[in-house]
């Protein structure tokens, strides 16, 4: 079991207020779900998403990466999403690297670091969490389904109920709804710890069936590892471009749709398919100076 680090009641209401500054500049009220609706919000600041799937190695993986470049007329900010890990994760990564982006934190905006930044990391998972799921959202859903802010009288099994439609609802990973609620001051740490031990992703587990018992496609789809390989509609429409005005070559146009599984006729072209170079995505992930979430 994880060991929670907490941060201050000032960092936390901070983090706070700048998650539901971030949701009203989307447009979004605090009681609606982001959800999967996270990587179209990317568009809306400028950020190019970079999916392709990466295993694990040696008991590691990369969730996500941010990377950012200066250029002439205005920064060219990157993240690298790992379509290997679950698709809930995968949601939870790219807020998670979002508050990277707002604040200027992280590797990708100071090369000079060597070691992670603990407490920013652990502010970047809270804006994740806010974000995608607003504290005054979870209390008033607390309070609605058990008519208090204190779970500690209730049995073990009807607050996994609730977790399992909270899950379902607002598509963030298990076990960071278990952090927050304990976090929040609404489990005790023996609760917390039956709660933490459960194999959500245990397809024949007590959990699983819950979930596909209230809504089995939305259980199945944050539990899919989607492998999916793509990049951002606008990159892709400048690659094709590039090709057009001759800055790539026939080869080297073939080779960088094959990096997403995509080939000239997909864009009404006529070239044959040669093998795929995957050098350049590949440092998109371990080379520069990226920042892993």
């Amino acid at each position: 079991m994880n060991k929670i680090r907490y941060l201050s009641l000032k960092q936390t209401e901070e983090i706070k207020h700048l998650a539901s500054e971030i949701r009203r500049s989307f447009g979004i009220v605090n009681d609606i779900p982001i959800a999967n609706d996270i990587f179209m919000l990317l568009d809306k600041k400028g950020i190019i998403l970079c999916q392709y799937p990466f295993k694990a190695s040696e008991g590691s993986h990369t969730d996500a990466t941010i990377t950012w470049f200066e250029m002439e007329n205005e920064p060219l900010t990157f993240i690298g999403l790992n379509t290997a890990i679950y698709y809930d994760e995968q949601i939870f990564a790219v807020a998670h690297e979002l508050y990277h982006y707002i604040t200027k934190s992280g590797k990708a905006y100071d090369s000079d670091l060597e070691e992670e930044d603990q407490l920013t990391e652990r502010k970047a998972d809270r804006f994740a969490a806010e974000l995608l799921l607003p504290h005054s959202a979870l209390e008033s859903l607390i309070v609605n389904e058990f008519d208090s802010k204190d779970l500690r009288e209730v049995p073990i099994q009807r607050i996994i109920r609730f977790l399992a439609r909270l899950q379902c609802e607002w598509c963030l990973p298990y076990h960071s709804l278990v952090k927050r609620l304990l976090e929040e001051g609404y489990l005790e740490q023996e609760q917390y710890a039956t709660l933490y031990q459960i194999d959500d992703r245990d397809k024949m587990g007590n959990y699983a069936r819950i979930c596909n018992g209230i809504d089995s496609e939305k259980y199945q789809l944050l539990n899919n590892k989607t492998n999916k390989k793509g990049i951002s509609g606008k990159v892709m429409e400048i690659m094709i471009q590039n090709y057009e005005d001759g800055y790539l070559t026939d080869d080297e146009f073939v080779n960088l749709l094959a990096l997403f599984e995509k080939n000239p006729s997909d864009f009404g072209f006529d070239l044959s398919i040669s093998n795929e170079d995957l050098d350049d995505l590949e440092n998109l992930y371990g080379g520069g100076t990226p920042r892993e979430g």
